[in-house]
C-alpha cells in the first residue's frame, strides 16, 4: 500500500478533511465504515464537516478502520525555519 504525506491538522475541519481524504482513498461509503466501526453514518458525516467534535476513541477506531494513524509532531514556527 501507498502511504500518504502527512497532513497537519490544527482545527475540526482539518481533522474531518483528513478522515474524508482516508476513506474515500479505501473507496468506502460512509455508512460502510460506520458498519465497520459501530459508528452512525450521520456522525461520520458531521465529523468530516467539521460539524461536530469527536471523542479521541472514536477518531482512532475510525482511522483504525481506514489503516491509518493518529500521530503528533512538533509545530514547526517562522522563527525555527529562518
Amino acid at each position: 500500500m501507498r502511504t500518504s504525506p502527512s497532513s497537519p491538522i490544527r482545527s475540526l475541519r482539518q481533522a474531518g478533511t483528513v478522515l474524508r481524504a482516508c476513506r474515500t482513498a479505501r473507496k468506502l461509503s460512509q455508512k460502510q465504515l460506520g458498519e465497520m466501526t459501530g459508528t452512525a453514518q450521520s456522525t461520520i458525516s458531521d465529523i468530516e464537516n467539521g460539524v461536530v467534535s469527536a471523542s479521541l476513541d472514536v477518531y482512532l477506531r475510525l482511522l483504525e478502520a481506514l489503516g491509518a494513524e493518529l500521530s503528533a509532531t512538533n509545530r514547526v514556527t517562522d522563527r525555527e525555519s529562518s
